[in-house]
């Protein structure tokens, strides 16, 4: 439940909260869905204490820094909140994971005279073949969108 007392941060702080959190929510959704052909390294940490000339974060900041790490991506709800009830999954992985479920549900539902509706190597019915293809296609249109 949001807090009724005023933020006391100064605008320059929420200004750089904001912009951190930003960054990185892009860089966290984007490797999400994919959307790099390799891992990005992860964004350096600045502090939020206007005291001092450097941004670097202190010894003294740095616990509170990992608290801000976790609440910083949590308006990506599940995909970025550490959830320890549920495994993170990244989007493409998912995808596939939906397809293994699939194809193994299949063959335990097509059993004696169904066996006959399998086909082709996966041994799945033509209609479910037909699901599983235009859903990748889906998908990934999806993770292109998103990207973009």
């Amino acid at each position: 439940m949001p807090s009724s007392k005023p933020d006391e941060r100064t605008i320059s702080i929420r200004m750089r909260v904001a912009l951190v959190q930003a960054i990185r929510s892009i860089r966290h959704y984007a490797q999400h869905l994919g959307g790099f052909k390799e891992e990005l390294p992860e964004l350096v940490r600045i502090s939020y204490q206007e005291d001092k000339d450097a941004i670097d974060v202190e010894e003294e900041e740095k616990e509170a820094d990992l608290k801000r790490q976790d609440e910083e991506l949590e308006v990506l709800g599940p995909i970025g909140f550490k959830n320890a009830s549920e495994p993170y999954v990244k989007f493409p992985e998912a995808i596939v994971g939906i397809e293994t479920m699939c194809k193994e549900l299949c063959q335990k539902l097509y059993q004696g005279e169904n066996v006959k509706y399998l086909e082709g190597n996966d041994r799945i019915p033509a209609y479910l073949s037909i699901f599983l293809e235009n859903m990748k296609k889906q998908a990934e249109g999806f993770k292109i969108q998103q990207v973009r």
